[in-house]
């Protein structure tokens, strides 16, 4: 299993190790969205989250040394259908509309916000 296909987790099984713990925390927070959404509808709040793929964030510095940043964020670019990935500022974008009066009428939605991965691979 190669690093690059542990993403999109929480919405589809990976078959990658330790990923099942992870896996788990991610489709709870959807299950929490949606539960949320609609036990809180009658007081006109709505509930909603994102699923992000890769976005390039000071994050994989956690894990991974400079080196190995500057070398597997690049690998990431193959399996994204838009040919890239995703900046903070996608991610952003996603959550201001989810948040603003033109997502209204939208709750309990888990936006996936990941270049189409959730989509399929070409």
């Amino acid at each position: 299993m190669r690093f690059q296909d542990k993403i999109a987790i929480g919405l589809r099984a990976i078959g990658a190790t330790p990923s099942a713990p992870y896996s788990a925390t991610k489709a709870g927070v959807h299950a929490l969205t949606k539960d949320l959404a609609i036990e809180l509808a009658p007081y006109k709040i709505r509930v909603n989250a994102i699923a992000p793929g890769v976005i390039e964030t000071p994050v994989f510095n956690t894990f991974l040394t400079p080196d190995q940043v500057a070398a597997v964020l690049p690998t990431f670019h193959a399996i994204q259908p838009l040919g890239r990935n995703g900046r903070p500022a996608d991610a952003a974008e996603a959550l201001l509309f989810l948040a603003s009066e033109q997502a209204s009428f939208i709750t309990g939605v888990v936006l996936s916000v990941d270049g189409g991965v959730m989509a399929g691979r070409q």
